[in-house]
């Protein structure tokens, strides 16, 4: 039995499972010094202002930390895409992949219904910077 090529482009298509399962995403901007960062005690806390350290926790956090509620994929890139453009030159590891290839994985994750997380290190490694779109169920607010 052969396999078949790997097809290195199949985040260009469009899956509907997210339409089926009737989610959206939290949307969630966290800056954090490195004190901050390590500060897994208080990650824990449900109440603190502090990123947790599973990325589905979000849900559980006070509902004024969530930056932007995306009802759809396209709404949830769109955010993403506004925050990258304001961070991409001040955090390492920017230029790989190009934006076009980071964006199109970040609508295909979201249109299979599943969350996207990114974690940048600024240039002077002094902060950390997440982008979060929590997968959350449709009734949960």
């Amino acid at each position: 039995m052969e396999a078949g090529a790997f097809d290195y482009d199949y985040w260009k298509g469009e899956p509907t499972a997210w339409s089926a399962r009737g989610v959206h995403w939290h949307c969630h901007l966290w800056r954090a010094s490195a004190e901050q960062y390590r500060n897994d005690a208080e990650r824990r806390d449900p109440a603190s202002q502090l990123a947790p350290l599973v990325v589905q926790e979000w849900l559980r956090k006070p509902a004024r930390l969530i930056d932007h509620v995306a009802r759809t994929p396209d709404d949830g890139v769109a955010w993403l895409s506004r925050q990258w453009d304001g961070l991409k030159t001040k955090v390492s590891g920017a230029q790989d992949p190009p934006d076009e290839t980071r964006l199109g994985r970040a609508l295909y994750e979201l249109r299979l219904g599943q969350g996207v997380t990114w974690g940048f290190w600024t240039l002077d490694a002094s902060h950390y910077i997440g982008l979060y779109l929590v997968v959350a169920e449709q009734d949960c607010h």
